[in-house]
């Protein structure tokens, strides 16, 4: 870590008055962060909200935080807010709720449970691209996203999903859009006017958690022997206590893993999707692959997952680029010392993924592409904390299996049977960082039958 003087607050970037950074970060929060840690060190003091955040982007203090002094560390304000919709999940739940609900889960995360819905993730990217024109343009943003929101509902609810119109994902898409303003420190008096977008995001959670108590209500009235995780979950018992959960608390875990899972699945999938187009190498050395694992067979299998290490370079490499959760805030609970300094209680800690994952001291060529620079050697020489997009420590992410064996057949399966293609004359695609990394337009990418 850089040095820095423990007896004064840390540096940070100029500010405005009154404001500070705010504005600043609700325009463009990559560009302050990355700024804040190329000039003002490992740790910079930021001004949001009124209050003092310390940002902090040295993989030691990552771990720090995440990891050895977790326990001193409560979820930040952000998290707070996204319980008005997810509730208490797993994502906003803290303390002995959060550690029961993730000893509930964690039986229905097996790897031998979640290999069971590989038929449904391959034979939805079939279908998905069956749609396709040879020759045409594809928005692979907006394919991405409807791909992974019909694996979601039919892994997490067997419910199939019919087109745009279907009601649930409907009501889904108005939830997030809702909430991919909720970074900025001005947007939370937005949930207390009666503004159009207020009253539509209420009646969208209405509709959608009538739903999911009504698939409750049918699950356990008619206790059929289905492989859906909203199933396993109305099974889950919890072997010290005896416990399940109530409805409250499924519907919860619910709504988190299919707000969260299907759009950080889609953005990854589609901002990989966008490096390949721009790589026609990488795109030709995962098409080796995929040819030489198939052997001749129609289709991949779960056990093919593990055989594709070349698609998982590509996505661990697409991951550090354009990691979903770019962010992660927590909240000092106590005083707690990092580093060369002491952060008082109540204040807040951010950290980012985006801004650790290409900083130049871990990854050689920090901004290139390179899926090849993911091997065994390179992983175990990485900086421990260089690299979190699934978060780490006690709440590291439980879907991660899921996310990967999802994330490695569908991109194999594409691969295998089209080429990505950049449009001539298209220019790179910017982000919009919000409750996850989006990009700022429609990613375009011609698309050519094998």
């Amino acid at each position: 870590m850089r040095a820095q003087s423990s007896s004064a607050r840390p540096p940070g970037p100029p500010a405005a008055p009154l404001i500070g950074h705010s504005l600043q970060f609700s325009r463009d929060p990559l560009r302050l962060l990355t700024r804040a840690a190329r000039d003002c060190g490992d740790v910079a003091l930021l001004s949001l909200g009124g209050n003092d955040v310390y940002f902090l982007s040295h993989p030691d203090l990552v771990r720090e935080v995440l990891a050895v002094q977790r326990t001193k560390f409560d979820l930040s304000a952000i998290r707070h807010r996204l319980e008005l919709v997810l509730g208490l999940g797993l994502i906003t739940s803290r303390g002995d709720l959060h550690t029961q609900q993730r000893r509930l889960m964690q039986p229905v995360f097996r790897k031998s449970r979640v290999d069971l819905h590989a038929p449904v993730m391959i034979g939805y990217a079939e279908r998905q691209s069956e749609r396709w024109s040879s020759g045409s343009e594809i928005d692979v943003n907006a394919e991405m996203t409807a791909l992974s929101q019909r694996i979601a509902a039919k892994t997490l609810f067997d419910h199939e999903v019919g087109d745009e119109s279907d009601v649930m994902v409907r009501d889904l898409g108005t939830i997030m859009e809702f909430y991919s303003a909720r970074i900025s420190p001005f947007m939370y008096l937005s949930l207390k006017l009666p503004l159009p977008s207020t009253f539509r995001f209420r009646r969208a959670v209405r509709r959608f958690d009538a739903a999911i108590y009504q698939m409750i209500e049918q699950r356990r009235a008619n206790p059929a022997n289905r492989a859906d995780l909203l199933s396993l979950l109305l099974q889950a018992k919890d072997d010290e206590t005896n416990r399940r959960m109530d409805a409250r608390q499924v519907r919860d875990e619910m709504i988190t893993l299919f707000g969260a899972g299907h759009e950080t699945v889609a953005n990854a999938l589609a901002w990989t999707l966008y490096l390949l187009a721009r790589t026609p190498s990488a795109q030709a050395a995962l098409l080796a692959e995929t040819q030489a694992v198939l052997g001749g067979r129609p289709r991949f299998d779960a056990a093919d997952a593990g055989r594709l290490r070349y698609a998982r370079q590509v996505l661990l490499e697409g991951l550090r680029l354009y990691p979903p959760v770019w962010f992660i805030g927590r909240r000092a609970m106590e005083d707690v010392q990092l580093g060369p300094h002491r952060v008082p209680k109540g204040t807040n800690v951010l950290l980012s993924q985006y801004v650790v994952q290409r900083d130049p001291r871990w990854f050689e060529d920090p901004h290139a592409f390179r899926p090849e620079r993911w091997t065994e050697a390179f992983m175990k020489g990485l900086h421990l904390g260089a690299y979190f997009p699934f978060s780490a420590g006690e709440r590291h992410c439980i879907g991660e299996g899921f996310a990967w064996l999802e994330t490695t057949l569908v991109l194999a399966t594409l691969a295998a049977h089209w080429r990505f293609d950049a449009p001539p004359g298209s220019s790179d695609v910017g982000t919009t960082p919000s409750i996850t990394l989006r990009p700022d337009r429609p990613i375009r990418v011609r698309v050519e039958r094998r």
